[in-house]
């Protein structure tokens, strides 16, 4: 009787004489020689129209140590008393000692219609071998199946190919997944046993078939005994069958295969890259095979000779341009041509490269043909360092590369065909670079090298491949922009509040024209798809688009823009300047506190004046005024400095009214902070000029209304007995436009000129609850023309025809 136990000693010893690195194809075939030993000894006795075959990896004689043990016994009508008899001496044991087999008794009919029944019946008879009894019974249960499948190669692979679109959404991908199922998983040991069934299937092993290379070949071979390793090393830490290398087991795994941390790539991020590495080139290698095996797809083309980097991309791009798999002998061809390493760029080979890049699904492939035989990181020498490199966070699914080329596949599909997006539809035409959007897509995470914050080191990257790929330096600018900017929108759009003008200006300032924010929206669409689902929720598009929105139409009203931007960057700059002498962070908050639209409206020498009476930090109810000559002869810029609350605008213009200060005109401002500060051209209405003493009473009026203690629309009424009416005869108009900004209703009101005028106008807005985030106040010859830029209690625009028209009835009340 065979001894079980012994057999369990005896893979325990090869266990401890194989370190988990280098449990690979060797130890696996001395697992299975020494299973094959046990059950020759066990089956010694079995009757003589009896086949024992072993099946799966035990057919192939890659023995795992956790591996199920995959046995058929094959008989021709064996009585039920003696095949359970048969079990008991070649089943029971082996469970006794903790084996995980998998038996199965079944005539030669039966094994034949199991494989007509069921795939994965059928290739593990592609993998049967003999181990003991009677080999006519083998052929009578393989031979039918070897022939079905040779007899049609082409439906053998699509049945292969849909089975791995079913593996796909069972088990992943060893190609990019973080926890790749090293047995199941796409590019894994299951697609390597699908490349020996294929072979099965044409009668003769594939690089002779001119399937594959014998560079291929010797890929595969590496990727077997890697994976081999790896899946042992996974199954002797957990002690049991297990075959995804997940995270929690990768520090073990990587300990034992002898990687350690290296400079940017950590032990476990080095051994990731190596399984992402082989699980893409075996999948890639799979779906070529199956692509190949169409009598329309076979390579007819002899012999290629290349002979440069130009002509490697243009063979390439003609390919791609078609969407067809690149054949062996031009692989072949590409790997032999003579390419500096790294390529010196000319006019031809940039030229083939973008026309690569414009053929997206088939670019792609491209360049994962390029990069599985290392000539890629030739014509981008950055490629070396993202390539195959993990990236540890919840939102990504792929590897840097495989995520950077997504990235480009997905950008060239909306540039091509912008539909399903109504906002990508609107924006795409904006893109008249299309090859800029391009490489921007295919470089915008570069700089993940395991080296600090990604972006600003992909940047300088980028710019360093772009300015030697002989591109225009239009095209050159825009896609190191969007490398530099990528994160932009989507991560305003969710961490910051979209409702800040301030915001939107700045974010208008960076992306300065339309055709940059249509860039840059594209290639977040394009992020998103190639990072994952979670990336790209309904939630986070809202907010995206409204961002998007909103700063188009600062751009395109002309608002901020490349000129204005840089014209505010010159303007805070010069402010800057002048306030050397100040303390840098009181300059630094006074910078960002301010709207974007004060330096615009403001010189530089205006600005700093203001500084010292807007910087210091206010009491609630303190009241600031800093008055200098105005622009015209007998005139006054008076500035208004004093913390924020509703209906300060009127108090402040009735004050005025009550102090003998008539309005020329307003410009209102909020800081960050809730600040308000309020700048008015003024002049003295019955004296010309206003003494420090009248503005200290106009001061003490308006703090003294802000506190409650008098009424200032008491004190303006008693102060209008002293003042002429209005000579002009022209009627009241209120005009509202909703559609002149993002944030603020704006309200346009027409009146003759009279003492307390804005007082009337700006009461009457906050009857309606109203808040004045922007006042223009112009007086033209007796007529005054006001704009208002105004939002309602929550900080909305106003909406709705019964608001509206409350507000024109309260306006026409107050001035009538």
């Amino acid at each position: 009787m065979a001894d079980a136990a012994a057999l369990r000693a005896r893979f325990d010893a090869l266990a401890k004489a194989y370190p988990s690195g280098q449990h690979g194809r060797w130890a696996a075939h001395e697992r299975a020689d020494a299973l094959d030993a046990w059950f020759v000894e066990a089956f010694a006795d079995a009757p003589a129209d009896v086949a024992l075959v072993a099946l799966g990896g035990y057919g192939r004689r890659l023995q795992l140590p956790g591996s199920d043990v995959d046995v058929l016994v094959v008989h021709d009508g064996l009585d039920e008393a003696a095949l359970v008899a048969l079990g008991e001496r070649l089943w029971y044991p082996l469970w006794d000692q903790g084996w995980a087999v998998t038996p199965l008794v079944r005539t030669p009919i039966e094994c034949v219609q199991a494989a007509v029944d069921r795939l994965d019946s059928r290739t593990a008879l592609l993998d049967a071998r003999l181990l003991g009894g009677d080999a006519a019974l083998l052929h009578a249960a393989v031979d039918p199946v070897i022939a079905s499948v040779r007899a049609d190669p082409v439906a053998f692979a699509g049945m292969l190919d849909a089975d791995r679109v079913r593996r796909r959404e069972r088990a992943g991908s060893c190609a990019h997944d973080l926890s790749p199922d090293l047995k199941e998983g796409l590019g894994g040991l299951r697609d390597m046993s699908s490349l020996g069934w294929l072979a099965t299937a044409v009668g003769r092993p594939l690089a002779e078939a001119g399937l594959l290379r014998a560079a291929d070949v010797m890929a595969i071979e590496a990727a077997e005994e890697f994976y081999l390793r790896a899946r042992s090393a996974i199954h002797l830490e957990t002690g049991k069958r297990v075959d995804r290398l997940t995270v929690d087991l990768q520090p073990e795994v990587a300990r034992g295969m002898g990687f350690v941390d290296e400079p940017g790539l950590s032990a476990i991020d080095g051994l990731m890259r190596t399984v992402f590495e082989h699980g893409r080139t075996i999948g890639a290698l799979v779906s070529a095979v199956t692509a190949r095996l169409h009598p329309d797809a076979r390579s007819a083309d002899g012999s290629i000779a290349l002979d440069g980097p130009a002509a490697v991309l243009e063979a390439l791009a003609a390919v791609a341009a078609v969407g067809a798999a690149a054949s062996p002998t031009l692989i072949d061809a590409v790997e032999a041509a003579p390419i500096a390493d790294p390529v010196e760029w000319d006019l031809r080979v940039r030229d083939a490269f973008l026309r690569i890049l414009r053929a997206g699904a088939g670019g792609v492939e491209a360049l994962d043909v390029l990069d599985r035989i290392g000539r890629l990181e030739r014509f981008l020498p950055a490629w070396r360092d993202v390539r195959c490199r993990p990236q540890r966070d919840p939102y990504h699914r792929y590897t840097v590369d495989a995520h950077l080329t997504r990235a480009l596949g997905t950008m060239a599909e909306l540039l091509e065909e912008p539909s399903g997006d109504p906002m990508v539809a609107e924006l795409a035409p904006a893109v008249t670079d299309r090859d800029a959007a391009l490489l921007g897509a295919l470089l915008h995470d570069i700089g993940k090298i395991g080296h600090g914050d990604h972006v600003p080191i992909g940047a300088a990257i980028a710019r360093q491949q772009l300015d030697a790929m002989a591109l225009d330096a239009r095209t050159a600018d825009l896609a190191t922009f969007m490398v530099g900017e990528h994160l932009l929108l989507p991560d305003t759009a969710t961490r910051r509040d979209l409702t800040d003008e301030n915001l939107i200006m700045d974010v208008a300032a960076t992306v300065g024209t339309v055709e940059r924010l249509a860039a840059l929206y594209l290639l977040a669409v394009a992020d998103a798809a190639a990072t994952g689902p979670a990336a790209w929720t309904t939630w986070r598009r809202a907010l995206v688009r409204e961002l998007v929105t909103k700063v188009r139409h600062v751009l395109e009203r002309g608002m901020m823009g490349e000129e204005l931007a840089a014209r505010l960057a010159e303007r805070t700059e010069a402010v800057r300047a002048l306030l050397s002498d100040e303390p840098e962070a009181e300059v630094d908050r006074f910078v960002l506190r301010m709207p974007r639209g004060y330096f615009l409206s403001m010189e530089p020498a205006q600005a700093a004046r203001h500084f010292r009476t807007i910087a210091p930090l206010m009491g609630a109810s303190e009241v600031r005024t800093s008055a200098v000559a105005g622009t015209r002869a007998g005139t006054y810029e008076l500035l208004v400095v004093t913390p924020d609350r509703p209906a300060l605008l009127a108090l402040v213009a009735g004050a005025m009214a009550v102090g003998g200060i008539s309005i020329l005109s307003a410009q209102v401002f909020t800081t960050d902070d809730r600040v308000a500060a309020d700048l008015f051209e003024v002049q003295g209405a019955f004296e010309p000029e206003i003494t420090e003493e009248r503005w200290r009473s106009f001061r003490t009026t308006l703090r003294r209304g802000i506190e409650g203690a008098i009424s200032i629309d008491r004190k303006v009424q008693d102060a209008r007995r002293y003042y002429p009416a209005s000579t002009v005869d022209t009627p009241v108009t209120v005009r509202v436009d909703n559609e002149a900004s993002d944030f603020s209703t704006v309200i346009e009101v027409g009146a003759p000129d009279r003492m307390g005028l804005l007082y009337d106008i700006t009461r009457a807005f906050s009857s309606v609850d109203l808040d004045v985030h922007l006042a223009k106040v112009a007086t033209f010859d007796g007529r005054v023309v006001d704009a208002f830029y105004v939002r309602d209690e929550l900080g909305r625009k106003v909406t709705g025809e019964d608001r509206l028209t409350d507000i024109d009835r309260a306006l026409r009340h107050h001035l009538s």
